[in-house]
């Protein structure tokens, strides 16, 4: 089930902290994968590339747009809102990653 749009984004397993590290992770590990330095796949100038993550700020969920993370699930007993499901039952919040086929932020939902 997809969430409202004017609901805020509460913290997936509970703890800001901890679920904001994820993000940020996630973000660096696509980085990492897509090298842009190492001639993969960049958005932008070469002398001023925006990584696969980078490329797509605020963007989680389909629909997104400035101040509007987009479309997402929501935990119907905890009402945090994510887009990834990992192993025993954890949500996840992950950022959206520029797809070079379509020029465009793919994301998971």
């Amino acid at each position: 089930m997809h969430g409202p749009q004017e609901a805020p984004l509460v913290a997936p397993n509970g703890d800001v902290g901890a679920d904001g590290m994820v993000m940020v992770l996630a973000a660096m590990a696509a980085g990492t994968v897509t090298d842009p330095f190492g001639d993969a796949y960049y958005q932008g100038a070469k002398d001023a590339p925006l990584e696969a993550a980078t490329a797509c700020p605020g963007v989680y969920g389909s629909g997104a747009y400035p101040g509007f993370p987009g479309n997402l699930l929501v935990d119907q007993t905890t009402g945090a809102s994510y887009n990834a499901n990992g192993a025993n039952g954890r949500k996840y919040l992950l950022p959206a990653l520029y797809d070079p086929a379509t020029s465009s932020c793919s994301t998971l939902v």
